[in-house]
């Protein structure tokens, strides 16, 4: 069996999902949507899922010594401000659209998949509610195991994605969403 989802690798437009995942955040491609959800996880755990895809794929963990290389504060410093960006760009485009934190999926799937089936206009069973929940992970899955031995966040780098996450809790605001959740936050 090839890794992912299935219907992950169908065109958009096929008509074989009811939903699409893209991570395009420019005017022209988030208007070609008639309706979207935007999934918003936590920016330093977003930063730290992507630089372990980025060093090891989509089942490893970056090493101790890669995360004390310069690749990862240029990493940070570049891909921070798309964390934003891209978010702030959905609300700022986004016809009809529902924000879905990514950990509040992780915690309840069924009460959000019903959520996002309604906002959908879409049924569903009970039995696929169930086949859902039995195969959220998909194949890719990291496991919990290995984590850096030291906070990867240095201050600098904190003062640099704090004002971000207080820039999307705003925007989202804005547009009558709640904020992003507690734990985003700075502290």
């Amino acid at each position: 069996m090839a890794p992912g989802f299935k219907g992950e690798k169908d065109y958009w437009k096929s008509g074989r999902s009811i939903s699409v995942k893209t991570h395009e955040s420019g005017q022209k491609e988030i208007e070609m949507f008639d309706s979207a959800i935007l999934l918003i996880r936590n920016p330093y755990r977003s930063l730290m899922a992507e630089f372990n895809r980025k060093c090891a794929g989509h089942l490893g963990h970056a090493t101790d010594v890669q995360l004390k290389s310069k690749e990862w504060p240029e990493f940070v410093s570049s891909y921070a401000p798309w964390w934003a960006s891209h978010a702030l760009s959905w609300l700022r485009f986004g016809r009809c659209l529902l924000v879905v934190h990514y950990e509040e999926l992780q915690m309840a799937l069924v009460p959000q998949l019903r959520l996002l089936t309604a906002f959908l206009n879409v049924s569903m069973t009970e039995e696929r509610l169930f086949c859902a929940q039995s195969n959220q992970d998909g194949h890719f899955k990291r496991s919990g195991g290995q984590r850096p031995s030291f906070d990867p966040f240095t201050p600098d780098m904190r003062q640099m994605i704090d004002p971000f996450i207080l820039t999307v809790d705003q925007a989202l605001k804005s547009r009558n969403f709640s904020g992003v959740p507690q734990e985003y936050l700075p502290r």
